[in-house]
């Protein structure tokens, strides 16, 4: 009786904590997803299909830059900072299809001016060649409102400002091309 009552008793411990981690995944999901949002829903979430989070940053040379003044045409955003080896190693092909793609598409870099130096993202612009605007997230609010957890993030966005496309990690040249292509494409 004693070896059931022990067995018994560890299905019951084993099903309350299977509890209390749905519970906690609700709880989660519900805030990730609900707090943003608000009860009417109105305010956008950096999610593929939904408006990308408006914002006004400004460039190294103080030009202030709103997203949703650039709605009508395809824009691309990529989160980066001087000190990631991805960003590094990917920036290059950025600058190439800027080269290709810039007529069509608003590009624009995003340095985590928080958690770099200015000096030092102001030298990885001027050895990168990058020749599409800068922006400055010097406090890190639009990387949070991104909810940017890995660098670098590459956002890229239809005319209507719908996200098409939210890529976390290094991007290889021909996953690029592809997605500049659908992206200079969009109507």
């Amino acid at each position: 009786m004693t070896g059931k009552r022990k067995s018994g008793m560890g299905f019951t411990i084993f099903v309350v904590v299977v509890l209390l981690i749905a519970v906690a995944v609700v709880i989660n999901v519900t805030k990730s997803n609900g707090s943003e949002a608000g009860a009417g829903g109105g305010a956008a979430l950096p999610i593929k299909g939904y408006q990308a989070p408006d914002f006004t940053l400004k460039t190294f040379d103080g030009q202030a830059v709103t997203l949703s003044q650039m709605k009508g045409k395809p824009v691309f955003l990529n989160f980066w900072a001087s000190w990631c080896p991805p960003c590094q190693a990917e920036t290059p092909d950025l600058v190439e299809m800027h080269k290709k793609y810039g007529d069509k598409i608003a590009f624009y870099g995003i340095n985590l001016t928080q958690q770099d130096d200015q000096q030092k993202a102001l030298d990885f612009i001027k050895n990168y060649k990058i020749d599409y605007p800068v922006l400055s997230d010097a406090e890190g609010k639009v990387s949070d409102l991104y909810r940017v957890q890995a660098i670098p993030t590459s956002v890229f966005i239809a005319p209507d400002g719908k996200i098409v496309e939210l890529v976390q990690g290094l991007m290889t040249k021909q996953d690029m091309d592809r997605l500049f292509g659908e992206l200079a494409s969009t109507k």
